[in-house]
């Protein structure tokens, strides 16, 4: 479980210091002077032929419906704030003024509305995609990017409604799954060594997945929330130049209140939330993975020390706790930078061009 000596120091920096970061902002407990003043929040969603219906989903009956990233980001806070009680709305075509979330995907089609937008505030999700440059603020999933003046943290929901592990199983290893979209898990582990190495051992393999298409992607066969009978779980990611740097670390957070441990690939989510070497198995290969395996498989002691582990930092990432901050963000932290905005007086439609002209200029690399 110990992470290589050789990886780029670049990586193990960023890493480091958004550990060092990551806490619970404390503004609603601890703040001084004047709350900043509320501004309406929209939720922007477009092309969606049913958005009446998709206002009255639960999100734990209802979650093969979020699956797709602009549902699990726009829709499903959407949700879990109304139902806290915060007052937020939801609509496909955008206000004029106040706060509209919306998601980086639909950047162009939020641009048609962008002349009649001038006194809005724009806050783009970035998500798994670059940086939505017509955005006043964004929120990313992890803290690579994080600076507290435009781009803020928010964790990416856990699995809604997540059956966890039976108690039953004790430390047996029969059952390793990678739960996601196939695209995401790398090609290795569909060849034959991965799986002839768990078949010897006695371990099934099970790739609950689905492509991604879009509008399309079909999630009916999906049982991602189930762990049940899960023993381990794999996320291992294809190579990505850009090392992963806008991705979540969700499967880490639901494999923890799962209550299985975790093999997964070394990405920068990951890493800025491990305190301890029983948080999850770094492996980058088959080989790296069947080792961890076996390791576990030889102690029982490691498999419920990383299971009790688990419970505990699980916590920090449930759904109520990830209102919480959402709430922070659009209600307290945003308002106050609202006149402090960089490129305020910027039409929203030129804000591109002058943000890539200004790193251009300043020798900043695209984000």
């Amino acid at each position: 479980m110990k992470s290589r000596t050789s990886e780029p120091t670049a990586l193990a920096a960023q890493a480091e210091a958004a550990r060092t970061e990551f806490r619970r902002p404390t503004a609603r407990s601890g703040r001084s002077g004047p709350s900043p003043r509320a501004l309406p929040v929209t939720f922007y969603l477009p092309g969606e032929a049913q958005l009446d219906r998709l206002r009255e989903l639960d999100p734990d009956r209802d979650w093969r419906e979020l699956v797709r990233g602009e549902h699990a980001w726009v829709l499903q806070t959407f949700l879990r704030l109304r139902a806290a009680g915060y007052e937020v709305e939801l609509a496909e075509v955008p206000p004029s003024r106040g706060l509209v979330i919306y998601h980086a995907k639909h950047g162009r089609l939020l641009a048609r509305h962008l002349g009649a937008m001038r006194e809005a505030v724009l806050v783009g999700i970035r998500a798994d995609l670059r940086e939505p440059l017509t955005a006043d603020f964004q929120v990313v999933q992890n803290h690579v990017f994080v600076d507290g003046r435009r781009c803020f943290y928010v964790p990416l929901w856990p699995q809604p409604d997540l059956l966890p592990r039976e108690s039953s199983r004790g430390t047996e290893i029969g059952r390793i799954a990678f739960k996601g979209f196939v695209r995401n898990l790398h090609p290795a582990f569909h060849g034959p060594f991965w799986r002839q190495a768990l078949e010897q051992r006695g371990i099934r393999w099970e790739l609950d997945a689905t492509g991604y298409n879009g509008t399309a992607t079909c999630a009916a066969e999906l049982n991602w929330r189930d762990f049940r009978e899960v023993d381990l779980v794999l996320a291992v990611r294809p190579a990505d130049h850009g090392g992963h740097r806008n991705k979540p670390a969700t499967k880490l957070y639901n494999a923890w209140a799962a209550g299985v441990p975790a093999l997964l690939g070394p990405e920068p989510a990951y890493r800025e939330l491990r305190q301890s070497e029983l948080d999850y198995f770094e492996v980058r290969t088959p080989e790296e993975a069947v080792a961890a395996v076996d390791r576990l498989r030889q102690d029982s002691g490691l498999y419920r020390a990383m299971v009790e582990n688990g419970q505990r930092r699980r916590a920090a990432f449930a759904a109520e706790e990830i209102v919480g901050l959402w709430a922070e963000v659009l209600f307290e932290q945003i308002p106050a930078l609202v006149d402090q905005r960089p490129l305020q007086a910027v039409p929203p439609r030129l804000r591109p061009l002058v943000r890539r002209a200004q790193r251009a200029f300043s020798g900043r690399p695209a984000r």
